[in-house]
């Protein structure tokens, strides 16, 4: 099996976001992005589409231009945050539990933003010959996977009704753990959207044989990264999305799905905006230079054209070295490892912010991430490994 080489996921230095964002305006703006798009709901490839009565085009170009129009609105009001690679996995390390409170707007740093994270979130592999198979350029016998990082989010406090065509009413549907269902008018949530890096087939072989080409000629890696440079695109590729229903609650994730990175993106929102006990994060924010922020305006783009460099606060921040043996065990196309900056990770403690009613059940939790602690004496190695229980005599089997 010819495997992608472990290339890492290179961030943008954060004063790069503004120009980032601006190129993600126009191209999620144009015919290109409307195309690609439409392929991917014609693949099943989207989770969240949207559908109207009588339709005055075709129900997929019509979805097509719908979404794109919803994301660029969503970026050009977006605050822009850039979390560093130990914010990155810090997030990681507290999010290997699912959050215990309810699904809340109110976690939000900013009622619309796009973070780009130091670190990959997440990723998933893809069988590239399965994924062609039902396709003109499906080949036999191709043998070839690439994985695929979750680099970055944009997101914003969503409704149903944010969308109309012409005074019409839009219909939403979504991709449930129980199949696709609709989302009732009135529903309140978080659109969430994820992003990967546009070089997806980097680290292949360029011989690699990955399919056919149409005119039943050989197609292989190499073509299809010289040819990458030729398709127009932004920075980043849509990957996927998802709805996050205030007050619901959160699953354990299924692997390698927009579970994990949900989890792992809210995990952080609740890292910036915690307001009582540990101080997780603190902020520096990069200000755009003039020049930028006029073309900013002239672009339509009025969210802030500042970028908040979110880092672990210094009370928590590893140290260097630690940082580094993470690193340097890290492939940079997945979650990157985190356990030398947090042999213990955080943990969440439930609190109630309205014990009056608690024994009714009409109050409200939310999460307190606290920090793990090595128990023991000051000083003493730390030991890990698996647990053994010792019986003074065996146990009797069951009848």
């Amino acid at each position: 099996m010819t495997q992608a080489a472990p290339t890492r996921w290179v961030p943008p230095d954060p004063r790069q976001l503004p120009e980032w964002r601006a190129q993600l305006v126009d191209f999620t703006a144009s015919e290109p992005s409307n195309i690609t798009m439409r392929e991917a709901i014609r693949a099943g490839r989207c989770s969240i589409v949207p559908t109207m009565r009588n339709a005055p085009i075709a129900a997929d170009t019509l979805a097509a231009i719908l979404l794109n129009k919803a994301e660029r609105a969503r970026l050009e009001e977006a605050e822009l945050y850039y979390a560093t690679a130990d914010m990155t996995a810090l997030a990681l390390a507290a999010a290997a539990t699912p959050p215990r409170e309810r699904v809340s707007v109110d976690r939000l740093p900013a009622e619309s933003g796009l973070i780009v994270f130091g670190e990959p979130i997440g990723g998933y592999v893809e069988d590239v010959g399965a994924a062609l198979a039902d396709t003109l350029a499906a080949r036999p016998g191709v043998d070839a996977k690439v994985t695929t990082p979750i680099v970055a989010a944009s997101w914003t406090a969503w409704t149903p009704e944010d969308v109309n065509v012409e005074g019409q009413p839009v219909t939403w549907g979504h991709t449930t753990r129980d199949g696709y269902a609709a989302i009732p008018p009135g529903t309140r949530g978080i659109w969430v959207t994820y992003y990967s890096p546009r070089n997806l087939f980097s680290g292949l072989p360029p011989e690699t044989v990955l399919g056919t080409m149409r005119d039943g000629s050989v197609m292989t890696a190499g073509m299809i990264e010289a040819e990458r440079h030729n398709v127009p695109g932004g920075p980043l590729n849509w990957d996927n999305e998802a709805l996050l229903i205030e007050g619901a609650e959160f699953a354990q994730a299924r692997p390698d799905t927009t579970d994990v990175w949900t989890h792992t993106l809210y995990t952080a929102w609740q890292l910036m905006t915690a307001a009582g006990g540990t101080r997780w994060a603190e902020v520096e924010e990069i200000p755009r230079e003039r020049s930028g922020r006029k073309r900013d305006a002239r672009q339509g783009i009025t969210g802030s054209s500042a970028v908040r460099v979110v880092n672990v606060h210094t009370a928590q921040r590893p140290p260097r070295e630690a940082a580094a043996a993470d690193a340097a065990a890290s492939t940079g196309r997945r979650e990157p490892s985190w356990s030398c900056r947090w042999p213990v990770r955080p943990y969440r403690r439930s609190t109630c912010l309205n014990p009056g009613g608690h024994a009714a059940g009409d109050c409200q939790h939310e999460d307190r991430i606290v920090p793990g602690h090595i128990k023991g004496p000051q000083g003493a190695p730390l030991r890990t490994g698996s647990t053994v229980h010792l019986w003074d005599r065996q146990p009797q089997a069951e009848a």
